[in-house]
């Protein structure tokens, strides 16, 4: 009979040392919800997910993708992938009238914070609450 300390000496050094990450996503799902009206989201022309704490990233979104809004009060799911596993991460929508970033343009801003883990997949909702028509003024028709 032989020995298996050597496979199991392996099987544990290539655990251990080999490095192994994996992938956790977060669908996050962007609502707009009363006071916010649906003829206010679709004043926003440029959109952006900024991703903070345990993971980083700031993601603009464009047509077909959560700006302008296709769909309300679901505006739209957003799916984030990262290697972080554990802290604090803060996901954060910016709704914007133009096509930049700029706090005088910004309509809309709300975020979610999710607690990373070895979970594959969670998900997380922002909710719009509040729009800002002075710097966002609704379309007018006649």
């Amino acid at each position: 009979m032989k020995p298996r300390l050597p496979v199991l000496a392996v099987i544990l050094g290539a655990a251990l040392f080999g490095g192994c990450n994996t992938y956790h996503y977060y669908d996050i799902d962007i609502q707009g919800m009363s006071p916010v009206t649906e003829t206010q989201t679709s004043t926003m022309v440029f959109c952006q997910l900024v991703v903070s704490g345990a993971a980083s990233d700031t993601i603009g979104l464009a047509d077909g993708t959560g700006c302008p809004p296709i769909g309300f009060p679901d505006i739209g799911t957003i799916e984030y992938a990262t290697f972080a596993d554990s802290g604090q991460i803060t996901f954060t929508f910016n709704g914007y009238y133009m096509m930049e970033v700029d706090p005088n343009q910004l309509c809309t801003t709300a975020s979610t914070t999710l607690t990373a883990s070895d979970q594959i997949t969670q998900t997380g909702t922002i909710t719009l609450t509040s729009f800002n028509e002075t710097n966002c003024p609704p379309h007018v028709s006649q």
